[in-house]
């Protein structure tokens, strides 16, 4: 995502976050998949931290009547603190994630402001995203980051990078990586890019290489 198709589409957007909790074995937005999507909230709190920030992006981006927008705004600040301190979880509503965002769990997760990420991305407790004098990360579709792994810094992930917990990441890898360790290092590439849908499916994300 450009950090100016903030707010576009939002609306589909935010149903892409909910299907990467809920699944595609439901039609979104029906009596069952508002059913599968409370269980996932109560399973994975980190979807209440998914669903402020795009409501935030909505005041900030999409919202244009100036007195709906004020009372948003105030509601923003009350929502975001209660996520930053009830959660742990600080997205702010400038930060560039395409559709289909799934926070795993929560806790101890910060992510910069001036992120640049794309669709289906998946953050684990304890990720750190964050900026250096070298610039701030830019991370492909299908993105991967295990549990209190940290990106550093003006790296670029490729598409369908899987980054092990703990990692440290300070450099650039390319599409279909995987890498672990701190720093951390190429562990092999995977032939098929995949995305994770629920918590009972795997489905085909990008393409098969060949």
């Amino acid at each position: 995502m450009r950090p100016e198709d903030r707010g576009k589409q939002l609306w589909a957007t935010f149903t892409a976050d909910m299907v990467r909790y809920v699944g595609k074995q439901v039609r979104p937005w029906s009596f069952r998949f508002w059913l599968r999507l409370c269980k996932a909230a109560y399973a994975h709190p980190g979807l209440v931290a998914v669903a402020v920030y795009r409501f935030c992006q909505w005041t900030m981006f999409t919202c244009r009547i100036p007195i709906i927008r004020q009372l948003a705004t105030l509601f923003y600040y009350l929502l975001y603190t209660v996520v930053r301190f009830a959660l742990q979880i600080e997205i702010p509503r400038t930060t560039t994630i395409g559709a289909g965002l799934r926070i795993d769990h929560y806790g101890n997760i910060l992510i910069n402001s001036r992120l640049i990420a794309g669709q289906n991305l998946s953050l684990t407790h304890g990720v750190v995203i964050g900026e250096t004098d070298t610039g701030v990360p830019q991370l492909g579709n299908g993105v991967i980051i295990g549990v209190r792994a940290m990106i550093i810094g003006g790296v670029t992930l490729g598409e369908g990078v899987w980054v092990g917990a703990g990692a440290v990441v300070t450099k650039s890898f390319s599409e279909g990586s995987i890498v672990a360790g701190v720093p951390a290092k190429l562990l092999r590439t995977r032939e098929t890019l995949t995305v994770n849908y629920g918590m009972e499916s795997e489905e085909e994300y990008i393409h098969e290489k060949d």
